[in-house]
């Protein structure tokens, strides 16, 4: 059974409403369950009672965590562009069905992770499992399709700057200490103009009420591939020399996983 941990943002939303699709349950605590990880392997994103669950296995697309299981599990990770690519595998392999609903759900997320394919991220793997899903999903036109999809990824109006940094935050355990790096996809740059001292002072308020040392959300431009990072916390100061009229521009980066992460490893180590 799908469970969430959090609240579904606008384009899970329209994704959920193309395929027909029912909103999963939103749990809280795991204690006592058998569980899959989807889509991440650090404990820092899976629910605080996790240790009191099974993990049965890990389905990924990201670098292994800090998962440890008293028992041997599963574990498909894959360098592709989508964990979607690995799970539409899966049921290859496992000779499981695939409806047109959970086509169209699977093709949805590959299409938004690779960014319509535009992403450092994508790889033969994921454009041949979009091209085998469209055709169970009955979906004619994948570019008319994708594009959609795009734009309701890029809608953030009537969003607050706590909701902007929410909408895809991941937590990794670094050095010793806990970070946080979100992600904002916008069609342009300047649709987050007269927001950036309220997401700056939102980084600075998680840093101070969860003991972060770092905490930072990449502004992504999709269209042009430019990235701002805004960024607070103890571990600030080793980015400055990055800045330039006051501002850190990261050039042909969609990436957080690929490009964006990486790179702050190197420098905030």
């Amino acid at each position: 059974m799908p469970i969430r941990q959090g609240e579904i943002n606008r384009e899970t939303q329209h994704i959920l409403e193309v395929a027909g699709a029912e909103v999963p349950e939103l749990r809280t605590s795991v204690a006592g369950e058998t569980v899959w990880l989807v889509d991440y392997s650090d404990l820092a994103q899976a629910p605080d009672d996790i240790a009191e669950a099974e993990i049965a296995g890990i389905v990924d697309h990201h670098r292994l965590g800090d998962v440890m299981t008293v028992n041997p599990m599963e574990a498909w990770i894959w360098p592709v562009g989508c964990t979607n690519t690995v799970l539409f595998n899966m049921f290859k392999i496992e000779g499981h069905e695939i409806t047109p609903q959970i086509a169209k759900l699977m093709m949805s997320a590959i299409l938004s992770d690779t960014v319509g394919f535009a992403s450092p991220t994508c790889t033969q793997k994921d454009k041949d499992a979009v091209a085998e899903l469209a055709a169970i999903a009955d979906v004619q036109d994948v570019d008319a399709f994708t594009k959609d999809l795009l734009i309701a990824k890029t809608n953030i109006e009537g969003l607050s700057a706590a909701e902007l940094v929410e909408k895809d935050l991941k937590g990794y355990p670094f050095n010793g200490r806990d970070v946080v790096v979100g992600q904002v996809e916008l069609a342009t740059l300047e649709q987050v103009d007269g927001m950036i001292d309220a997401l700056e002072a939102d980084l600075e308020a998680r840093c101070a009420n969860d003991n972060l040392a770092f905490a930072a959300v990449m502004l992504t431009d999709i269209t042009t591939a430019q990235t701002r990072l805004l960024y607070k916390g103890e571990w600030a100061e080793k980015l400055v020399k990055h800045e330039k009229d006051g501002m850190l521009m990261m050039e042909n980066t969609l990436s957080r996983k690929k490009q964006g992460w990486p790179w702050l490893q190197t420098e905030l180590a």
